[in-house]
């Protein structure tokens, strides 16, 4: 039935879906938008659309957004009236409709407790996706029509009853052949009164975690259903492979998804009057347990080891962790609540944990540890305890960085300097508190080893528990050589034994260390008197380094540096019988004496037969490495003017 959007028809849909009822309608064959008509229009109604051979789209069918599935419209084989053994070819969605209710009676039958919207779901859910070729809707209607065309697995499962001395099979569909994608099978399986229902597994491989089987104490129906086992993966992969269930039913469920397939199970189906029994043997999963300080809390958890059947234990017992502080304290470290340490087993529990906190104080520390110990609570014969102690390390997760006090450092010549390495990162009174060493070394500069300090190989700095610093003198030698400031490097670099936990400082690794140069050398005039006629013209005086090292006489210093001469008149006159003036002499790296001229005038003029001036020297730039004689020296100039006569 399908018309013009009618708001009423619409209605009446909505009414039948609130009351539960799922309704299933034709798109309509109008190759146009569904949503125009009724009641293909109804938001609550699945609506259906029609599909043809090569997976086309029959030509006629209705689409648009308010499709929810297709189903095979065109062709479609059905009865005829005419005989009771006559059909007929027919095409339109009011015969791709029908499919989908027969679809939702399959779903209904299998679940009957089924809502429209959960039916919807599962017809959605297993419908095959992207498979229709659409291009002959138009191209604005394509993404807003759902291409799902309708598909429903195989039946599998159903009600078994089983007796006495009977042995049923079951099996995945296909089997042993690949089974569906996308399937649901429940097997409700029965035996006589006072007897337990045992399957047993012969052949099981499913794709791990996502396709498996759940064994269930109760039906589908049954609020107080109690889940026995969850299989998946291969059968020698299995923590058992037979299960016995708690009275005389037991329900099997095996569930796929829509990706991978493989060949499925079979199991076989027995009645036992006795209930297999076996020790259960409880304990600690692990018996040592890391966990990062940050981390907030390490998980522990005791769990049945020796797994044969489903359900081992059918009654309650209990087991208590307790704790022992090692190196980890308990409130510092780690915090362990006591009223729930008791871990309680419940029928068919297989594994119970319990979380213990970590505390993370900000301190560089060792990693440190407690210990666990499980005790039984029970009494009962059939609960045994093993692996009952375990190891909790904390792992620390702070760091700090360890560098030199300073990068650099200036000592006199012939002095100890003290270096000192520290902890770069303070957190209170204990930043690091445990013991750790870093190792220094000395690199040439301009200072060279042994000649001007001693040299330090390999030394390690050893830091004691909550120490800040440790420091080392580094003896320097006095050469008695006046050669200026001289440097060389200390290193930082990790001990063997550093731990992980401290970072060498990146920039701080290094210092350069200037050693200052305290030897003075002495420069003065080389001679302590001249004499010059006054015609020669001029004097040569000299500057010398008058008191070289004997170890340095072809080089007595080596750096420059420069002094000045000046002149003070004597008896001789400053601009009548000498140039005075000051000149700046300069002494290069290694240079042993400078000399420059002064200028002597001849003023033919017969005067005293000697006459003098003073010749000294002053620092030019103040330099600590070098004085000047103060002794001045006497330039005599000899007169050469005689008696003339004038004719």
């Amino acid at each position: 039935m399908t018309g013009g959007y009618t708001q009423s028809v619409n209605d009446a849909i909505q009414a039948l879906y609130k009351s539960g009822v799922p309704v299933v309608v034709a798109a309509g064959n109008y190759a146009s938008d569904a949503c125009m008509w009724s009641p293909a229009s109804a938001s609550n109604a699945i609506t259906v659309a029609g599909s043809a051979e090569g997976d086309r789209l029959y030509s006629k069918t209705n689409y648009g957004s308010c499709i929810d599935i297709f189903a095979p419209g065109h062709n479609v084989q059905g009865a005829n009236h005419m005989c009771s053994d006559c059909y007929q070819f027919k095409s339109g969605t009011s015969f791709a409709a029908p499919l989908v209710s027969g679809a939702v009676a399959i779903l209904l039958q299998r679940q009957p407790r089924l809502t429209p919207d959960q039916i919807l779901y599962q017809l959605i859910s297993l419908s095959t996706n992207n498979t229709l070729d659409t291009d002959s809707i138009p191209a604005n209607f394509t993404s807003s029509t759902p291409n799902r065309l309708l598909f429903i697995p195989e039946s599998c499962g159903g009600k078994l009853s089983i007796g006495l001395q009977s042995v049923i099979r079951i099996e995945s569909p296909n089997y042993p052949l690949n089974y569906f994608k996308k399937t649901v099978c429940k097997w409700l399986i029965t035996g006589p009164l006072n007897t337990y229902v045992r399957i047993s597994f012969t052949n099981f491989s499913t794709e791990p975690f996502y396709d498996r089987i759940e064994l269930y104490q109760g039906t589908s129906c049954d609020p107080n259903i109690t889940q026995l086992a969850t299989l998946s993966g291969k059968r020698d992969e299995l923590a058992f492979t037979q299960c016995d269930s708690l009275s005389n039913s037991l329900l099997v469920e095996f569930r796929t998804d829509s990706l991978i397939s493989d060949t499925g199970f079979r199991a076989n189906i027995l009645v036992a009057q006795t209930r297999q029994k076996q020790t259960v043997v409880v304990g600690l999963e692990e018996s040592t347990y890391l966990v990062n300080e940050d981390e907030g809390r390490v998980k522990v958890c005791v769990a049945i080891s020796n797994l044969h059947t489903c359900c081992p234990v059918t009654h309650n017992f209990s087991v208590t962790l307790q704790h022992t502080p090692g190196s980890a304290t308990v409130g510092s470290d780690y915090i362990f609540d006591d009223r729930r340490s008791t871990l309680q087993f419940g029928t068919c529990d297989k594994r119970k944990c319990f979380f213990i906190g970590t505390v993370n104080n900000h301190q560089v520390e060792t990693d440190e540890s407690f210990t666990l110990t499980l005790v039984n609570n029970s009494f009962e014969s059939d609960i045994e305890l093993a692996m009952m102690s375990a190891n909790v390390t904390i792992l620390d997760d702070d760091v700090a960085s360890v560098g030199l006090e300073h990068t650099d450092y200036s000592v006199e010549e012939g002095q100890e300097v003290r270096v000192c390495a520290r902890l770069m990162t303070s957190r209170g009174s204990c930043t690091v508190s445990f013991p750790f060493s870093v190792v220094v070394n000395t690199e040439y500069g301009s200072a060279v080893s042994p000649e001007d300090y001693v040299t330090v190989s390999n030394e390690s700095l050893s830091f004691a528990p909550c120490t800040t610093n440790v420091c080392f003198n580094i003896t320097t030698h006095d050469d008695t050589l006046p050669e200026g400031n001289e440097e060389f490097h200390v290193i930082l670099s990790r001990g063997p034994d550093l731990n992980s936990r401290i970072h060498l400082d990146h920039i701080m690794n290094m210092a350069v260390v200037t050693v200052l140069d305290d030897d003075a050398a002495r420069v003065g005039i080389q001679n302590q008197s001249y004499e010059v006629a006054e015609n020669e013209q001029s004097v040569q005086v000299c500057v010398v380094v008058l008191s070289p090292h004997p170890l340095r006489t072809n080089c007595p210093l080596d750096f420059s540096f420069s002094v000045r001469m000046v002149t003070s008149s004597g008896t001789a006159g400053s601009g009548s019988d000498y140039v005075s003036g000051a000149m700046l002499l300069r002494f290069g790296s290694c240079a042993k004496e400078v000399c420059r001229s002064i200028r002597i005038i001849n003023d033919v003029i017969m005067e005293l037969l000697v006459e003098e001036f003073l010749v000294s020297l002053e620092t030019f730039v103040t330099d600590s490495r070098v004085s000047v004689s103060a002794e001045p020296s006497t330039v005599r100039i000899i007169d050469d003017d005689g008696q003339r006569c004038v004719v």
